[in-house]
């Protein structure tokens, strides 16, 4: 329930919104972006296909859509650009992640959403891409802003989520652990020995095409 009432947002203001246009075309990158670090830990790899997945997986700074997600109020006003992010923390295991910022060059957070993934199994090769299968296990939010600290407190009480039963009250520049509901979900992969791509997971049925910007390994 958390992660369908969480992802909710996410999923209608970069789907709807940005659309996938913004998500497949470079052009769409700000032209200045800064080097991204990654606060998340790499471990171990998965075997895809013929290739293996490791190590951290970063898209360009992407601002095409953003302007219209704001105005939408699917995210926090002070947004300007995001990144997507994937990283391998383990051998069945991922964190995919969202990266929000309030320039157009990446350099200032204003949020980002990191989603733990466990039990993470590659199944059949459905044209270019494969199906996959996982849990979610965790969620985690660090606010860097007070807008959007304030606007994900807002979204977390007005839809009853909370964190073990505790109101979720978040501390700027601080991680906070939401907690993992356990659903298991069913997606769709790409990827190639320098790229990922993929699609938004569903729980009662594989998507039928990718939706996120494509990450390249650092």
């Amino acid at each position: 329930m958390k992660k369908l009432l969480f992802w909710m947002v996410l999923i209608v203001g970069t789907v709807a919104l940005i659309g996938s246009c913004a998500k497949k075309d470079d052009s769409t990158a700000a032209a200045t972006t800064t080097t991204f670090t990654s606060t998340t830990t790499a471990a171990g790899s998965i075997t895809v296909g013929s290739v293996t997945m490791s190590g951290t997986y970063v898209s360009g700074c992407n601002t095409s859509g953003i302007a219209a997600a704001v105005a939408g109020g699917y995210f926090p006003s002070d947004v300007k650009a995001n990144r997507d992010v994937i990283v391998v923390t383990g051998n069945d295991n991922i964190s995919e992640e969202s990266h929000f910022y309030t320039d157009t060059s990446c350099s200032t957070l204003s949020v980002y959403l990191k989603n733990g993934n466990d039990n993470f199994t590659v199944g059949d090769q459905s044209g270019d891409n494969y199906k996959v299968t996982y849990q979610e296990k965790g969620f985690k939010i660090k606010a860097g802003t007070t807008v959007a600290k304030n606007y994900w407190e807002n979204y977390f009480s007005t839809n009853n989520i909370t964190a073990s039963g505790t109101t979720i009250d978040l501390v700027l520049g601080t991680e906070y652990d939401v907690g993992g509901s356990g659903s298991s979900y069913m997606n769709l992969f790409s990827v190639t020995s320098t790229e990922v791509q993929k699609a938004e997971g569903q729980t009662s049925s594989y998507p039928t095409e990718l939706d996120s910007l494509v990450m390249t390994k650092q």
